[in-house]
């Protein structure tokens, strides 16, 4: 009961300032965007929202790089020449090998990176907004991307890798954040599905960069697909300016009349009445989330019925790790390993990668 009085008290809340801001009608034009969005097919909500879907899509280019990125290091421990480089000689019958403890620190430094850039992206999307941090993010791996390009040993290798790995957790939670943000609940799930199509888009380009890298000789062997992650932050900056920022975002800051011209900008053919309803909707709900969680700490995600929410969506995503995928990212060393020769194991990678491309469009 005492939940009920919560809820109603927030809604109150709600009401009032939503009535304070956008007028006496704005509520009622809330619900009626509610109501339209829920009542909406597949392609009337494309038709609508085409423009939004069109930015999402770019943004998304982002987890192709990363996709792209993320694989090399551990598809690198089976590379002849990067072996040779950061690696030591185990006589003939093994050859050269990086030891156990640098393909550790090696594969999880950008794993480590990208728990805090994660971490980071929260609170930096939070107070600037979608576009500027993705903006900074790629401004900082242009410079990154240097150290581990020209790395004299596997030291500033792992300190480069951990430097890359916060700017990959930026694009890995921003990106799908973006995507949810400026289209309605009912094309959400299209394009958070197409972001984990754009990691297996960048993973297949990177295993197909590293199969056709093989027969480099020296050092240009492994830097030339280092390289190539040069091509992604400048036009993906330039892209992230030009977008529209989340109206959402611009609600939450207070920016009504950015976050309107922000909708319009994302809007296909919707009429001005729509776009009102839409911005009357934004501002409620917004209001309502605010007056709902007040007081509210992380503990309480850990509390009550909350408990089984974090459980339903730690399980989701620990599902991909749980299925394997660790192991997906890196089979080259360990098909070497087992003997197979190291062109056969990077086709094969390469094949594996575009089964993948396969299965999420399915």
């Amino acid at each position: 009961m005492a939940a009920r009085v919560e809820v109603s008290s927030a809604q109150k809340v709600a009401d009032h300032e939503l009535e304070e801001k956008l007028g006496l009608s704005a509520i009622h034009e809330a619900r009626l965007a509610t109501e339209a969005e829920h009542a909406q097919t597949l392609w009337q909500a494309l038709s609508e929202n085409r423009n939004g879907v069109f930015w999402s899509v770019l943004i998304s280019l982002s987890i192709i790089m990363e996709g792209y990125d993320t694989i090399l290091m551990g598809n690198f421990m089976a590379y002849p020449e990067f072996q040779q480089k950061f690696g030591s000689y185990y006589g003939p019958e093994i050859g050269w090998q990086v030891s156990g403890p640098w393909q550790t620190g090696l594969n999880m430094a950008s794993t480590v990176g990208g728990v805090f850039g994660g971490l980071l992206n929260g609170y930096f999307a939070a107070k600037y907004g979608y576009r500027w941090v993705l903006i900074g993010a790629m401004a900082l791996l242009n410079g990154f991307i240097f150290v581990v390009f020209f790395a004299p040993n596997a030291t500033v290798m792992v300190i480069g890798q951990i430097l890359c790995g916060l700017c990959w957790g930026v694009f890995a939670t921003l990106s799908p954040a973006y995507a949810s943000e400026v289209c309605p609940t009912n094309l959400r799930g299209y394009l958070t599905t197409y972001v984990n199509l754009c990691w297996a888009i960048g993973q297949l380009i990177a295993a197909g960069v590293l199969t056709g890298c093989l027969d480099i000789q020296g050092d240009m062997g492994y830097k030339i697909p280092f390289a190539i992650q040069w091509l992604w932050p400048t036009p993906v900056m330039v892209i992230a300016y030009l977008a529209p920022e989340s109206p959402w975002f611009l609600v939450r800051a207070d920016r009504i009349e950015e976050a309107k011209h922000s909708i319009k900008r994302l809007s296909g053919n919707k009429t001005e009445e729509q776009m009102s309803n839409q911005l009357a909707m934004m501002v409620h709900t917004t209001k309502l989330e605010a007056e709902a969680t007040t007081g509210a700490t992380y503990a309480d995600c850990f509390k009550g019925i909350n408990l089984r929410r974090t459980e339903i969506v730690c399980l989701a995503f620990a599902g991909q790790i749980f299925s394997g995928s660790t192991f997906a990212y890196t089979p080259t060393y360990f098909f070497t390993t087992a003997g197979m020769e190291t062109a056969n194991a990077f086709y094969l990678s390469l094949g594996a990668k575009a089964m993948a491309f396969i299965g999420t469009i399915l």
